[in-house]
């Protein structure tokens, strides 16, 4: 059985490699973080760690071109990437594993995450791009619902489930459990085949193409031709407006992101304590939530519905806790609040993601989907950029109306958003692939 021939073993493979990949990131950025704030190192070293850690996920947009480049490999055209990536991965938590801990020094450790993220970026193009060639029509919402949600579980093991290792068996059963899961991940390309015709081992990554039928445009014969086509792609008004809605359409929930701490807790006197438990258990389930439904949804209804649906929950959200400020006090109201801005951020993210994937080209596909995604990161950039003078100059009631009020850029691209021969609409489901 292979991946495309079977839906249940698409979900389980896309789903288990995302599982894997929140695992380590969620490691990294809540348990070793508080780790080493709790021995001891400033919080300008815990932070120049994490943006070690995120630098190479803001360069996979350099790696997308290489995998529609080299694609052709009778193992199929992802197969090699993800055992290139994984098997990088697995080296660098092996090192982890064989050093005694923080006590060698931040700067090492923040070496070896630099190049295990370097891989895990790799990994991400990859089974994105894999999921976007071989994902039917009617599950790109769903499926990118559960592939983010088995992330959001894989950050909850990574920082709570680690986190107690650690604390009570130490740094190397912390490392060597995620080494264990990673290499059971790894069984995954290795055993399960994209196509039918695909080989078990043969030249990764080969000059020329393998004999199969591929689109007239899916050969290059340099890196420099796929961002040729890359960029006359972008050139056109459908990509064109996607890339902008990818880097604008979830600003005013990514302004929380940095906003929610200083509020809650300057302005409503929770404990970092409390707003952390807060953040990294109820609030990701609610993502995980948003994601599922918003992506189903998406699938079932019409993709641009759902995009419309949960920017208009947005503006409305942040639009009703603006004039709910005498009740801010009540502990049930600013939970609701918090709960439901990351349910329409992940919806709107699904939803949105569903349409990238029907409407990238096959010839570029790892690269156009690549950007969309590297853009929607972005968008933290842009909430924080906004958050930072705002937060000077107006009242936190301001703020919340500012925020409903950017959802009006959104709706106004989507407005003029061209309907790419209706590929952003539901179809009608097709009988179901052998399971």
């Amino acid at each position: 059985m292979t991946l495309v021939q079977s839906s249940r073993l698409r979900i389980a493979t896309f789903s288990g490699l995302y599982l894997v990949q929140g695992i380590p990131t969620g490691f990294i950025t809540i348990t070793l973080a508080a780790f080493l704030a709790d021995q001891g190192y400033s919080a300008g070293a815990v932070a120049q760690l994490m943006a070690i850690n995120y630098v190479p996920w803001g360069l996979k947009v350099l790696y997308a071109p290489y995998l529609d480049r080299y694609k052709h490999s009778a193992m199929g055209r992802q197969r090699p990437w993800l055992l290139l990536a994984q098997s990088g991965m697995l080296v660098s938590i092996g090192i982890l594993f064989a050093v005694p801990g923080v006590g060698i020094g931040l700067w090492p450790i923040a070496a070896i995450i630099f190049v295990y993220n370097l891989f895990g970026a790799l990994q991400d193009v990859a089974t994105d791009t894999l999921a976007v060639g071989l994902l039917d029509d009617d599950e790109y919402g769903f499926v990118s619902g559960t592939m983010w949600s088995s992330k959001i579980v894989g950050i909850s093991i990574g920082g709570a489930g680690m986190g107690t290792v650690l604390s009570q068996y130490g740094w190397r059963p912390a490392i060597g459990i995620q080494l264990v899961l990673l290499l059971a991940a790894m069984l995954l390309p290795l055993l399960v085949r994209e196509r039918p015709e695909d080989q078990y081992l043969a030249q990764p990554f080969p000059n020329d193409g393998d004999g199969r039928e591929l689109s007239d445009d899916a050969t290059f014969e340099s890196v420099r031709d796929v961002v040729d086509q890359i960029i006359e792609t972008f050139r056109q008004p459908v990509a064109a407006i996607l890339a902008l809605l990818a880097l604008l359409a979830a600003v005013p929930t990514r302004m929380m992101v940095t906003y929610g701490p200083v509020f809650t807790v300057q302005t409503l006197g929770w404990t970092d304590v409390g707003y952390s438990q807060f953040a990294g258990g109820p609030a990701l389930v609610a993502g995980a939530a948003g994601a599922v439904i918003g992506g189903w949804l998406a699938d079932r209804v019409g993709r641009r519905r759902v995009v419309l649906a949960a920017i208009l929950g947005i503006m409305g959200m942040f639009l009703s806790f603006a004039i709910a400020k005498p009740v801010w006090s009540t502990t049930g109201v600013v939970v609701a609040f918090l709960l439901l801005g990351m349910f329409f951020d992940m919806t709107l993210r699904m939803a949105l993601q569903a349409i990238y994937m029907s409407t990238t080209r096959e010839a570029v596909m790892a690269t156009q989907f690549t950007i969309y995604m590297t853009l929607g990161n972005m968008s933290n950039v842009v909430g924080s950029a906004i958050i930072t003078p705002l937060d000077a100059l107006v009242s936190p009631q301001s703020i919340f109306l500012c925020s409903a009020g950017l959802g009006i850029i959104p709706l106004l691209l989507l407005y003029g958003l061209p309907a790419p021969s209706a590929a952003d609409e539901p179809t009608e489901p097709e009988p179901a692939s052998a399971p």
